[in-house]
């Protein structure tokens, strides 16, 4: 291959790579938000933050099997409104559609920021590496 070849290739595969940093970039930060939203959330909503996570971790207790990744899945797909793949991460999904059906006086708007700041706390608090479970043991000491 020549080296005209050679550079040519090399920036596809760069502008590839760059493609798709761009494309995880803009998904963590429509999934993310900014930080003022788990600050409004933590002081207007403690009740259904804590709501969230005892399904969470209920699940988890239930099913040691559920990693990090499996509850950043279900949260994800709440937050769209979406199916997870994972049975497990259906699992989790189905309780966070019950509690919210319990919750049924707090709007869709305002669940969704709640998925997004619990979501914001698992990326923070996690690797998100197959079979991390720091977020979980994390808020499993604040969950009873």
């Amino acid at each position: 291959m020549s080296k005209t070849k050679r550079l040519k290739h090399k920036r596809t595969l760069q502008k590839k790579a760059n493609i798709r940093r761009m494309a995880l970039q803009k998904r963590s930060s429509v999934m993310l938000g900014p930080r003022k939203l788990m600050k409004r959330m933590t002081q207007d909503h403690p009740d259904m933050l804590q709501n969230i996570e005892f399904v969470l971790v209920t699940g988890y207790r239930d099913d040691r099997s559920i990693d990090d990744r499996i509850v950043a899945d279900a949260l994800e797909t709440a937050i769209i409104d979406s199916s997870p793949d994972d049975p497990r991460s259906v699992s989790l999904n189905d309780g966070l559609g019950s509690i919210r059906e319990l919750r049924s006086d707090v709007s869709d708007d305002v669940w969704r920021d709640g998925f997004r700041t619990v979501l914001q706390s698992v990326h923070r608090h996690s690797s998100l590496r197959p079979g991390a479970r720091d977020y979980l043991n994390f808020v499993s000491d604040f969950i009873f």
